[in-house]
């Protein structure tokens, strides 16, 4: 595949990040020579280093001069030692994904607040079941590639598309799906109908003769106008997912016959994340048989309600990348279903500005645990004074039984003292809570 990087040389700033690392990859499979920085040591950066990736942490404003080209993530200034170059050999990670995507044949796009690294990888699951030729950029690790990263063809790209700084609005889908819509990033949204009105410009990026995807009451909040020669497939009304008796679920689709498929994916937003897969995988073509063992086959993500242990009292520890009050809420239900005792919830706020603009709805969420833990803002690209920091909400959450700590080794041993076999801890955040959940065997 010829493409525009070829012979290039490309280097990466914030090349840690979950979409970056797989750009990196992605660009050198393309005959591009790579580099990359951030600002610090991570897993994927360890990663990446341990693949024989020219890759740093800090700044060596000489490698970007001598680039062709200087990839920056939105969380990037421009005051970036790294991006003192001139603006004609920038590009920003969402114009990148553009046109690495526009080299495929095909390319579906996944966006949403929520759910967009699910759905995306049980569509690459599908596919991979199918034999197709795709390649899938994923912002989490599929646990049926162990990766972030699935190259094998260029018949279908298969893409997370990001709304923060209206990043998803470089791409042009054959598919775009919009699996919900809430505000999340206050930091850049003024407001839901902010929100709202960036998704319904997303969908009418569309290309001619393509496809819409929406998920449950998506149609109604972002309000799309007539298109001409683009086909709306929306949840609820041209197509629905029924629980099933015997587990999985049925797929409805107007004037068809209903269709069975099975996910390992709990919860009922899973099963609806599974019909807007398996949707998206009929409108590729692909066989209902072929979407049934795909599904049936699906691994999950990592971070994705992952079983990591038990505590030394024997409680099930679960982590979860859930950061938004609705996510948080989604978790607990299907934690709840599967507890006889109580549900511990330790919470990571993700980003001031997050914690600051759904002040009240994760109030209101984590209120309903049994036994609740916060720990301090996990502040990413954040100063405390861009919104509202974890103390604040503590004392704000009117639980019977609340904690707060300040290190992940003090949380490890409470636990371990004070669950019992009947107990279900749910490990909750999008920062680096990850290393807790990591500390529980068994």
């Amino acid at each position: 595949m010829h493409s525009f990087i070829q012979d290039k040389r490309v280097h990466f700033i914030g090349v840690g990040g979950i979409s970056m690392s797989a750009l990196i990859k992605i660009a050198r499979r393309l005959g591009a020579s790579v580099t990359g920085s951030d600002r610090e040591r991570s897993e994927r950066l360890e990663s990446l280093l341990a693949e024989g990736y020219d890759v740093y942490v800090g700044e060596r404003p000489k490698v970007s001069r001598d680039a062709d080209l200087v990839v920056y993530t939105a969380a990037i200034p421009t005051w970036h030692p790294e991006r003192q170059i001139p603006a004609e050999k920038q590009m920003s990670r969402a114009e990148f994904l553009a046109r690495i995507s526009a080299l495929f044949d095909k390319m579906v796009a996944v966006a949403g607040t929520h759910g967009k690294t699910t759905v995306s990888a049980m569509i690459s699951s599908v596919l991979a079941s199918s034999g197709r030729g795709f390649s899938a950029h994923i912002g989490g690790i599929a646990r049926n590639f162990g990766s972030n990263l699935f190259l094998s063809g260029q018949d279908v790209f298969v893409t997370e598309a990001c709304e923060y700084k209206d990043g998803f609005l470089s791409l042009t889908p054959d598919i775009a799906v919009i699996l919900n819509a809430e505000i999340d990033h206050g930091d850049y949204f003024s407001d839901e109908e902010s929100v709202f009105a960036s998704f319904r410009k997303f969908a009418m990026r569309t290309k001619p003769g393509g496809t819409i995807v929406l998920g449950e009451n998506v149609a109604e909040k972002i309000k799309l106008p007539s298109l001409e020669n683009i086909r709306i497939c929306s949840y609820g009304d041209e197509f629905i997912s029924e629980e099933a008796e015997c587990g999985g679920f049925y797929l409805r689709i107007i004037g068809r016959e209903p269709v069975f498929f099975t996910t390992t994916a709990k919860g009922r937003h899973n099963m609806i994340n599974a019909a807007v897969a398996a949707r998206i995988a009929m409108l590729l073509e692909v066989p209902e048989d072929l979407i049934r063992m795909g599904l049936a086959g699906f691994l999950g993500v990592k971070r994705r309600y992952e079983k990591m242990g038990r505590t030394t009292s024997g409680a099930n520890v679960i982590h979860d990348y859930a950061h938004h009050p609705s996510e948080i809420e989604a978790v607990l239900k299907v934690a709840r279903e599967e507890t006889c005792g109580r549900v511990f919830v330790v919470f990571e706020p993700h980003t001031y500005s997050r914690t600051a603009t759904l002040f009240r709805d994760f109030i209101r969420v984590l209120e309903t645990s049994d036994v609740l833990v916060i720990l301090p803002t996990y502040s990413a690209r954040e100063i405390p004074t861009d919104g509202v920091d974890a103390k604040a909400l503590y004392c704000a959450v009117k639980s019977k039984e609340k904690y707060y700590f300040t290190r992940y080794g003090e949380v490890k041993k409470w636990l371990d003292r004070v669950t019992d076999g009947r107990d279900t801890v749910l490990i909750l955040g999008a920062g680096s809570v990850e290393k807790l959940a990591s500390s529980f065997h068994g």
